[in-house]
């Protein structure tokens, strides 16, 4: 959120192009870069079960570094899917500790870097689209030399192969391929609709990788599709993930605009990002029109959401002004910084921080919940944070602001306006005829964190 200082210098401002100045200064904070970073580390299964407690934190920076140095997504793709060595000195090998076999590392890399659900053509030709088993194993086939190995071995549940809490080593173990289940034959690898690496190919991951990238359309489809989405709350394809004939594009005119401008950006994510929060779709209100109340595709109006857990929780803290204080974490940092699930901060999980058990958008909620209308009304971490001697409150008491001021910082702080004439009168009466005025305020900024201009982004 902005500060109020910011708030107002923006309200006041009579410059046309405020709006689009304010972006590019957005575009380059690093919130930018631990914002997608965890969008990445969502897709990517970044969770401490199998990357271990320091492997989350790793994978986390290197992630949040790559987005900051506005690294172009193809090249940061290439790292990932060729990556071996050290987990915790080369990080982008990470992504064999949550993809162990063959066939799972092949459909992450079809659903992740292209947007492709090749899962049902392990058992068959894929019903709705013209991928077949030969597809899936060839592509699975570039996984099948992996091999691992664990030079400090910490468990705690010594029934659970797939728990790693030191560091691990990613090799490549004999030549390329695997022992396909139909035939039992040596299969060589082969990537969806290619050419297959050389029988002699010493490195098949980079093959692969490049492949993956290098003037593959689709990998540029799906990349900027997932920025339209993160931003606009639908994909031009949706779901994200699942590209085919049966579900197509919403605007392909719209997904080939996108997709140019990413490529003539170098594959960068800020010019895109920049692009896409200037134009009018972005900008559009969610107060439906009877031409497109019941538009649901067409990106007529804005899609009303349920903030992000982690934006949410930050959110809070922010007009409270308490700073986060989380479990093995420096103090300060933030929700939307931490690693992993940090299943420890009841509130993230009820307000949809997924478990990465999944490589899928989906497993972020954005529901609503009766537990999430407790969590607000009474929960630990909203009450913690109102209660703080020091916070917001606290130090505009210090201060001795007159009620009118308080007020107008409290709702600058949360909702990033003044308070309507009507809204001033009841809450100046409230405390002025409240008993205890820190518990007046208290109730007052409490009501604002739970009111929906606050919880929706809209």
């Amino acid at each position: 959120l902005p500060s109020p200082d910011e708030t107002r210098a923006f309200l006041d401002d009579r410059d046309p192009a405020k709006r689009d100045r304010v972006i590019d200064g957005l575009l380059e904070r690093p919130e930018f870069a631990d914002y997608w970073a965890l969008k990445w580390a969502d897709l990517l299964r970044n969770e401490e079960k199998a990357m271990g407690r320091k492997g989350v934190w790793v994978f986390q920076r290197w992630l949040r570094d790559e987005i900051a140095a506005d690294v172009p997504l193809d090249e940061m793709a290439r790292r990932i899917v060729a990556g071996r060595g050290s987990n915790w000195s080369n990080p982008p090998s990470s992504f064999y500790r949550t993809n162990r076999d063959p066939t799972t590392a092949a459909e992450t890399v079809a659903q992740v870097f292209l947007g492709l659900r090749l899962q049902c053509a392990k058992c068959h030709n894929h019903p709705f689209d013209d991928w077949t088993q030969d597809d899936y194993y060839g592509l699975a086939a570039y996984f099948g030399n992996i091999a691992r190995k664990q030079p400090i071995e910490i468990r705690k549940d010594k029934l659970d192969k797939h728990e790693i809490n030191g560091d691990e080593f990613i090799y490549v173990s004999g030549g390329a391929g695997m022992i396909d289940p139909r035939t039992q034959r040596h299969l060589q690898p082969k990537p969806l609709r290619g050419d297959p690496p050389r029988a002699d190919e010493p490195r098949p991951l980079e093959h692969l990788a490049s492949w993956l990238t290098v003037d593959n359309r689709q990998f540029v489809r799906n990349t900027a599709n997932r920025v339209w989405y993160h931003l606009i709350g639908r994909g031009i394809v949706d779901p994200v993930d699942d590209f085919r004939e049966s579900n197509p594009p919403s605007n392909p005119a719209l997904l080939d605009a996108l997709s140019d401008q990413l490529v003539a950006g170098g594959m960068r994510l800020r010019p895109l990002v920049g692009l896409i929060m200037k134009s009018s779709v972005y900008q559009i209100g969610a107060t439906p029109t009877p031409s497109n109340v019941e538009d649901e595709v067409n990106f007529s109006r804005a899609s009303v959401r349920l903030l992000p857990a982690e934006v949410l929780l930050d959110a809070i803290s922010q007009t409270l002004d308490v700073p986060g204080d989380y479990q093995d974490a420096p103090p300060g940092l933030r929700a939307v910084q931490l690693p992993g699930v940090a299943r420890d901060v009841a509130f993230l999980q009820t307000f949809g921080k997924p478990e990465r058990l999944l490589t899928c958008e989906c497993e972020r909620s954005e529901s609503t919940t009766l537990a999430q209308a407790f969590e607000m009304i009474n929960g630990e971490a909203v009450r913690r944070q109102l209660e703080d001697p020091d916070n917001r409150i606290g130090k505009m008491t210090a201060r001795r602001l007159g009620d009118d001021r308080t007020l107008d910082e409290l709702y600058l702080a949360a909702l990033c306006r003044a308070p309507s004439p009507s809204e001033r009168s009841r809450a100046i009466e409230y405390v002025g005829r409240s008993g205890d005025r820190r518990a007046a305020w208290e109730d007052l900024a409490w009501a604002l964190l739970n009111s929906k201009e606050f919880l929706l982004r809209h």
